[in-house]
């Protein structure tokens, strides 16, 4: 920011606004967040001059002041001062006189559309550019903690192109909340912060495990279960029994035929 910077533009030539006029006929200009601003209306030999911006007096705005040369000053501009200003003889009745003055105010850039898919134990987190604020985005810087903490931890790396959309979290815990926040930079500085809160996923390896083993037992029929058990009882009642004949049979041979 450039506070207390002043910056005096003449305007010269600027055309003469008439119904249906296109956009490119009016003069722009840009200038920092935080500058002292002054605008010349180009009407010449006239100092009663009245500035209005999109239907609003200037001179009721408390940070702007038309001197005595009828140029509008603007002290310290906010991004709310943008907008088309014109200025016209106060004592006219012609609108065809208005000169019309275009006035972008350039900021650090605006928050992030961003959002987060969380896993178990990664999140991935995504984001889109909503304007650069009139500077060239020069890096994104992105954090994160968990939600139940105030000490925020750098997501390597610090400072990420501006040409990336995407980075991914790692060493998380599963079921856990965490805030992300991530910002954009210009030569400006800083820019507005987008904050997400997200849940990891849980660590399905032993509930899923246990899910299965207990899958329709609500429904499962315990007739089923006893004719299955009385069918194994039964298998090995009868293996048991061969098994205890043989035994029986081998005991009955004579020891030796010599």
């Amino acid at each position: 920011m450039y506070v207390g910077q002043n910056l005096y533009i003449p305007l010269l030539l600027l055309p003469t606004i008439y119904a249906g006029t296109t956009k490119e006929d009016i003069k722009q200009f840009a200038v920092d967040v935080g500058s002292n601003l002054t605008l010349r209306c180009p009407i010449e030999n006239t100092q009663d001059i009245i500035w209005v911006r999109e239907g609003k007096i200037e001179d009721q705005i408390k940070h702007t002041m038309v001197q005595n040369d009828g140029s509008l000053f603007l002290e310290t501009v906010t991004k709310n001062d943008s907008g088309i200003y014109g200025c016209l003889p106060e004592n006219t009745v012609s609108q065809d006189l208005m000169r019309s003055i275009k006035v972008f105010i350039k900021t650090p850039p605006p928050a992030l559309f961003a959002i987060v898919h969380p896993s178990t134990i990664l999140a991935l987190l995504i984001w889109e550019v909503n304007g650069t604020g009139g500077y060239p985005i020069t890096h994104f810087t992105a954090e994160y903690r968990l939600y139940t903490e105030d000490n925020w931890r750098a997501i390597s790396p610090n400072n990420m192109s501006p040409n990336l959309r995407r980075i991914e979290v790692y060493k998380l815990e599963p079921n856990t909340t965490y805030a992300f926040r991530i910002w954009a930079v210009n030569q400006l500085g800083k820019g507005d912060i987008t904050e997400i809160v997200s849940t990891t996923l849980h660590n399905y390896t032993e509930i899923e495990l246990a899910r299965h083993l207990l899958e329709g037992a609500e429904t499962f029929d315990t007739r089923i279960w006893i004719i299955a058990v009385a069918i194994v009882m039964g298998t090995l009642t009868i293996l048991g029994l061969g098994t205890c004949f043989l035994l029986y049979q081998e005991c009955k041979m004579p020891g030796g035929k010599s």
